[in-house]
């Protein structure tokens, strides 16, 4: 019999930022799951949750397996004209070694029940660089729907990359 992990949700704090950082590290230096091309200073992590996440508007949820914080959830503002302060987008990080263990499932499940429950927000949309197929049917068990793809919208590791836009109602 395998040994059981204990799986813990809750929000992040700022004692979690560098495992938060940590995790999103990897994927900025080695896929193109994120967009992004440089890493994050601490300063920058910080400053992000001191004015977006301390205030309550925007959620950084992280997931502990056996203590240790191994995924999280974040939002963030979906544009920045005032008109879609209703709207959310979504990111999931999972540590490459935690996969599986059903952290995603576990965050979005807490995540999604509360941004259901904030009359503030009305959607949530999630952008996955493509390919990504785990990426496309995660998202749809969560009842996300696809509602179009940027062909060629980024650019990394050297090649275009195509981007698809995932919508759920809250």
């Amino acid at each position: 019999m395998g040994d059981v992990k204990t799986v813990t949700v809750r929000d992040a704090t700022p004692a979690d930022l560098p495992a938060v950082a940590a995790i999103y590290t990897h994927y900025v230096l080695r896929t193109t799951i994120t967009f992004n091309t440089q890493v994050r200073t601490p300063r920058e992590w910080i400053e992000r949750f001191e004015t977006q996440i301390a205030t309550g508007r925007y959620h950084l949820v992280v997931a502990e397996l056996d203590g240790v914080v191994a995924g999280y959830t974040e939002t963030q503002r979906f544009r920045p004209k005032p008109a879609y302060d209703r709207s959310l987008e979504l990111s999931i990080y999972v540590a490459p070694d935690a996969t599986g263990a059903g952290l995603g499932g576990a965050l979005y499940g807490e995540l999604l029940g509360r941004l259901e429950a904030d009359e503030r927000f009305h959607r949530a949309y999630s952008i996955i660089a493509l390919p990504n197929d785990a990426s496309i049917a995660f998202h749809e068990r969560w009842g996300f729907v696809h509602r179009g793809t940027l062909t060629e919208a980024g650019h990394k590791f050297g090649r275009y990359l195509d981007v698809a836009y995932y919508e759920r109602a809250l």
